[in-house]
């Protein structure tokens, strides 16, 4: 990977939607040598996906939750059992198991501080494994929604 590899992958992080020609004219090369080297960047798994980045707000999410957990027990079943169980709650949109004072970082997305309240009582703690958590409430998001002020 060089210059312009990094280059084209920083343009499309910044916006997905541009096209080749653009990305070409950008970075200073031909249509032709832009198309090969996205092409080769999807192929060899440097670029995994396009996404839309979707305001939660507009899904009814608009309160975000990371919430810290630390589980009763760090066999590699335990980790396991607790994945699979928190995979299947749809409002669980990342899970990062991660090392430190906390076994996972989960991000959660409710309606609201009651949603986040029954979604806590009602579905986390019953979590076969759950061990401490503690929950950060997030004020903003910056990077995906930077003109958004709140």
């Amino acid at each position: 990977m060089d210059r312009i590899d990094e280059e084209i992958i920083h343009l499309l992080e910044k916006n997905s939607k541009l096209t080749q020609q653009e990305i070409s004219e950008e970075v200073g090369i031909s249509l032709s040598a832009c198309q090969r080297r996205i092409k080769t960047l999807e192929q060899t798994g440097v670029i995994s996906g396009y996404k839309a980045v979707i305001d939660p707000a507009y899904l009814g999410e608009g309160l975000v939750v990371f919430v810290l957990v630390s589980l009763e027990r760090h066999s590699k079943d335990g980790v396991r059992a607790f994945e699979a169980a928190v995979s299947r709650l749809s409002m669980i949109k990342e899970i990062y198991h991660v090392a430190g004072e906390y076994d996972f970082i989960i991000k959660v997305a409710v309606a609201d501080i009651k949603d986040y309240q029954n979604f806590n009582y009602d579905e986390l703690a019953n979590i076969p494994g759950m061990g401490k958590t503690s929950s950060l409430i997030a004020l903003a998001d910056r990077k995906a929604h930077p003109g958004r002020r709140r």
